[in-house]
């Protein structure tokens, strides 16, 4: 069993990551915002206690789109500048680095699911600044993973969003007449637990081939087809979803319109779900 530390774990993510890698039976170190401050000078100082571990996971970042549009500052000091002194301090400790990264680094031009390869165009602060992260631990560190998320949705919620997609969807549900939501905007919505095993596969197989991966559900589908299934499964009117297209709607920050990814590349060592798959394993869990 490996020594691994996460930080960020009681996030959306962090919080999964934590509980999958206990049943594993793996000895984790588990930092809070009250642990660790990647926003302090002394931030160096405050990694230290994880010098012994094999694998350093990195649930921390500034997510909240909008919100990195307000504040870029911010969105730069913990998704680029606190990137580059984990991205050091694995290196010189010889950790193994897994750094979460997102579909947002893409413009969303393609009409193809992207593969890892695929050169990155941001188009917003969010994803300028989570490339920039990308672009520091691939410069700083020698044995690290990059992961590729997407549309994550898992049981702590995200708390920059207060909550996340399902969970929105679903109060609407018990609210709203009617839902207006995009139906030319695609993605691959990922239930946290599916990126936890799939890290947890990387640790049990101690893989050496390092790099980017995307770690995506399996399917692909527009947010208006995801609403309808949110629907669908936990017993509501899925009728009451309207489609609205992603031009008429008024983003602060601009998202890609298409960021489906492709996952062979991770297949090899993990096999991810479809979307529906993991959408009624979540809905169970909270209850429905």
């Amino acid at each position: 069993m490996a020594h691994v530390a996460v930080l960020g774990s009681n996030g959306q993510l962090g919080s999964d990551v934590l509980k999958i890698l206990g049943e594993a039976g793996h000895q984790i170190l588990a930092a809070t915002s009250a642990d660790l401050d990647a926003t302090a000078p002394v931030v160096l100082q405050q990694l230290q206690r994880y010098a012994d571990v094999d694998y350093l996971i990195n649930c921390i970042a500034r997510t909240n789109v909008d919100g990195c549009e307000d504040n870029p500052e911010l969105a730069f000091t913990v998704n680029a500048a606190f990137v580059t002194h984990l991205a050091r301090f694995c290196n010189s400790n010889r950790i193994v680095l897994i750094h979460i990264s997102t579909d947002y680094v893409y413009s969303g031009t393609a009409t193809v699911p992207y593969f890892e390869i695929e050169q990155p165009h941001p188009l917003n602060v969010y994803g300028l600044s989570k490339y920039a992260g990308e672009l520091a631990v691939a410069m700083y560190t020698e044995q690290y993973f990059i992961l590729r998320v997407a549309a994550l949705f898992g049981i702590a919620g995200a708390s920059g969003k207060g909550g996340n997609f399902v969970t929105t969807m679903l109060k609407l549900a018990n609210t709203a007449e009617s839902i207006k939501v995009i139906n030319d905007q695609w993605t691959c919505p990922t239930h946290t637990l599916d990126v936890a095993r799939a890290i947890n596969a990387f640790i049990q197989a101690q893989t050496q081939n390092f790099g980017i991966y995307n770690c995506v559900s399996s399917t692909a589908c527009s947010w208006f087809t995801f609403t309808q299934e949110i629907l669908r499964i936990s017993g509501h009117d899925h009728t009451k979803v309207k489609p609205i297209s992603y031009r008429e709607y008024q983003f602060k920050a601009v998202r890609p319109q298409y960021g489906i990814l492709n996952i062979d590349k991770l297949s090899k060592i993990y096999q991810m779900p479809s979307y529906q798959d993991a959408l009624a394993e979540y809905l169970q869990l909270k209850g429905f």
